[in-house]
């Protein structure tokens, strides 16, 4: 028996650009999660923010301990983790839950309550969930290093507690390239392609005697995210932690469902990509929002006139009077005819683009010949009025989008919550089944398990191969399989 399902999930893809979001979200509570501000200030901060913004916190930590890192937009700043568990857990450590007043959406749970912590003061908050994330915690702070911490807090004012963990991928040594030179020192160049088809001036690494690429190793602090993963296994540090945090947590008294211990192969479900499609699109939503682009009249103009384009109103109505012509013949002038209108849209819009930028260098003409008439009557002073309450109203626009594309995020995140409770509602009923399954077949072939003994899966997967060997080969090939009792 286990007292809830194991959740400790990573992101390793935090840029300088996501930094100003996600520290909004995490200090002011402002995003697309189900905040109660009730509830805000029984978060608990391990590490708090002790900077105005998450991206000074990150840099002073940098500059503090003289960390070297490579400031470019590209670079994975920071990592992140979140522990959790389900709301059963919880309880089973004694937090008392409430009805929200929303419901699942979707799901074998549609239409019933989501329930929420209950939680009116620290009193309300059980001595075993606060050991739960301060174990928690003290697990990851020595994975990755105290001073690399940046923030990690609790949070108790959403849907399920859980432990926010960010820190800095620092590593004490890497390996650099070494590169071939002249005799004067300087770094060999050679040509070459890039990934677009263009030449590029590549430097030639420098090789040993059996051809292979020398590198050489620095000491230091550096922040390298691919270097810190394999320092920990590559491939199989994600499923590594996951090991280590379990049995960790598991010496602690706590019961956590972690999967088959020690299985490094990860097979992603559909109910797994759907919930990664989901955050991919809240994420793009999110750097749309941010960006706020003003589409140009002009340019939307003509790219609504190229899109009505379609080859059946230019001559499809006639396509079949035409006698004497290959039917392959008739379809390229219809492509024909389709490009040419496309390219007469487009040179009216450059035209149209032309013209624009004409009148508004005789309007800028205009108005520097009638701005001081425009001074001596105060008309200026009123114009500036009217832009002002003009630019006003189109803020207010703005804002009303931006409020419903967030409401939007609101329930695609709701999806995702929901499309992940269900996921693991699956697991723990295919755990359930697959331990029934081995046990009646132990059964069967005269291997008893007591109630609580463990099952070793590869055996089982033996003696399941074995069974269908013996019913699915011919009679005269069954005796190389070995006895069954059956």
């Amino acid at each position: 028996m286990y007292d809830g399902n194991q959740v400790l999930r990573f992101e390793s893809k935090y840029k300088s650009a996501d930094l100003g979001g996600l520290g909004i979200e995490l200090t002011k509570r402002k995003g697309t999660g189900n905040y109660d501000q009730e509830r805000t200030i029984f978060n608990y901060s391990y590490v708090p923010l002790s900077k105005p913004t998450l991206q000074e916190q990150v840099y002073s930590k940098l500059k503090d301990n003289k960390i070297y890192y490579n400031d470019g937009k590209n670079t994975n700043l920071l990592n992140g983790a979140i522990v959790t568990s389900g709301k059963e857990f919880f309880q089973g450590l004694g937090m008392k839950f409430k009805d929200s007043g929303r419901t699942h959406q979707v799901g074998k749970d549609k239409g019933k309550a989501i329930l929420v912590p209950d939680i009116k003061s620290n009193d309300d908050i059980p001595e075993k969930v606060k050991n739960f994330f301060n174990d928690s915690y003290n697990f990851l702070e020595n994975l990755v290093g105290k001073d690399n911490v940046v923030y990690a807090q609790v949070h108790y004012d959403e849907d399920t507690p859980h432990l926010h963990f960010y820190f800095m991928p620092v590593v004490n040594e890497v390996k650099r390239k070494v590169f071939e030179t002249d005799n004067n020192g300087n770094i060999i160049y050679r040509e070459g392609i890039d990934k677009k088809g263009n030449k590029k001036m590549y430097p030639v690494q420098k090789k040993d005697k059996n051809g292979k690429n020398i590198f050489k190793t620095e000491k230091g602090k550096f922040l390298n995210c691919d270097q810190f993963w394999k320092t920990l296994g590559g491939k199989t540090s994600y499923a590594k932690i996951q090991d280590d945090y379990n049995k960790y947590m598991t010496e602690k008294g706590y019961h956590l469902f972690r999967g088959n211990i020690g299985d490094n192969k990860h097979h992603k479900t559909k109910a797994e990509k759907e919930i990664e499609d989901l955050n991919e699109q809240i994420n793009d939503m999110k750097i749309e929002f941010e960006k706020n682009k003003k589409l140009n009249e002009i340019e939307l103009e003509a790219s609504k006139e190229i899109s009505n384009f379609d080859s059946n109103e230019i001559l499809n109505p006639v396509k079949r009077k035409v006698i004497g012509y290959k039917d392959e013949d008739i379809n390229n002038l219809i492509d024909y005819s389709k490009q040419m209108q496309k390219e007469n849209s487009s040179n009216k819009n450059i035209i149209k683009q032309k013209d624009v930028l004409l009148d508004e260098l005789t309007k800028k003409l205009g108005n520097l010949q009638t701005e001081n008439s425009k001074l001596k009557d105060g008309r200026a002073i009123k114009e500036r009025d009217t832009k002002i309450y003009e630019q006003e109203l189109t803020i207010s626009k703005q804002k009303q989008v931006i409020k419903e594309k967030n409401s939007i995020i609101e329930k695609l995140e709701s999806k995702v919550n929901e499309i992940q409770e269900t996921f693991n509602n699956f697991k723990e009923k295919m755990f359930k089944f697959c331990d029934k399954i081995c046990r009646a077949l132990g059964h069967k072939i005269g291997i008893h398990f007591s109630k609580d003994s463990d099952i070793n899966y590869d055996d089982m997967e033996y003696y399941a191969s074995g069974v269908n060997r013996k019913y699915e080969r011919s009679e005269k090939d069954k005796s190389d399989d070995f006895e069954i009792g059956m």
